[in-house]
């Protein structure tokens, strides 16, 4: 446990100077004329316009409309996704049945689906949060599904030897063995779900993070749109990592105390 908390460590280390880099060059380039302030605007600025936002209290605002729709609309997805992965993983007419729903929803473009979205919810935080749900939810389902087919059969059959019940095997079996490929479709998830939150706030919202990036760009402001732009990084990235946290507290359970 210590090990995976030091690589935990050395792994936030390693981004954080890499992201420090970054931004320092960033901001030599402006202060040296390579970059265009007007196209790029620079960090100091970009923190400036952080803080200001936040005395204003239009941040918080932003921030709070975006992550409530965010947090519903993927809570959505992460319930539907699995619960239907795992019917679908553990019974074949279940998964002849959504195959076809499910394939859909990956390869369509969800988004040109926005106005039909705006009659049935109106314009609002309801057709943010059905666009984040129908973007996140696939790729939990699709991992979660094919994460129970590859549960090893010889497992299931020494339980079943021994007399398991199907709920132990589901418990006991398949869920913990199925553990990686369900967090990699929430990890996927998640992108896509903050996706279709910006894009749909885009379109059309009066509060979040992404209406204040279309506002902002509207008005050529570079620096106040770069500002909403890296806290929306700064979620996807603080969710990624959460999940990645309750992946390594999982993949205990998985593999035992042993």
């Amino acid at each position: 446990m210590s090990g995976s908390s030091g690589g935990w460590r050395a792994s936030l280390g390693s981004g954080l100077a890499s992201f420090t880099v970054i931004a320092a060059a960033w901001e030599l380039g402006v202060v040296a004329g390579v970059l265009n302030p007007f196209f790029t605007s620079r960090p100091t600025a970009i923190l400036s316009a952080l803080v200001e936002q936040a005395l204003t209290g239009a941040l918080l605002v932003n921030v709070r409309v975006s992550l409530g729709e965010f947090l519903l609309g993927f809570g959505l997805a992460a319930l539907v996704g699995v619960v239907l992965g795992v019917l679908a993983g553990w019974y074949r007419t279940v998964e002849y049945a959504l195959d076809p729903f499910l394939w859909f929803l990956y390869s369509a473009p969800l988004i040109a689906f926005y106005p039909i979205f705006v009659i049935w919810f109106g314009l609002g935080a309801w057709t943010v949060v059905a666009i984040a749900f129908l973007l996140g939810m696939p790729p939990v389902m699709a991992n979660t599904l094919s994460g129970v087919k590859r549960v090893d059969r010889s497992l299931v059959r020494a339980a079943q030897s021994f007399g398991a019940r199907d709920r132990d095997l589901f418990l006991h079996v398949a869920l913990p063995a199925c553990v990686p490929m369900v967090m990699a479709g929430l990890k996927l998830g998640v992108g896509r779900a903050l996706t279709g939150v910006v894009i749909a706030e885009l379109f059309g919202a009066t509060a979040g993070l992404g209406f204040a990036i279309g506002y902002h760009g509207q008005l050529l402001q570079t620096t106040e749109m770069m500002a909403s732009l890296l806290v929306i990084v700064a979620l996807g990235v603080a969710a990624t990592q959460g999940l990645a946290g309750l992946e390594r507290r999982f993949d205990s359970w998985r593999t035992g105390p042993g």
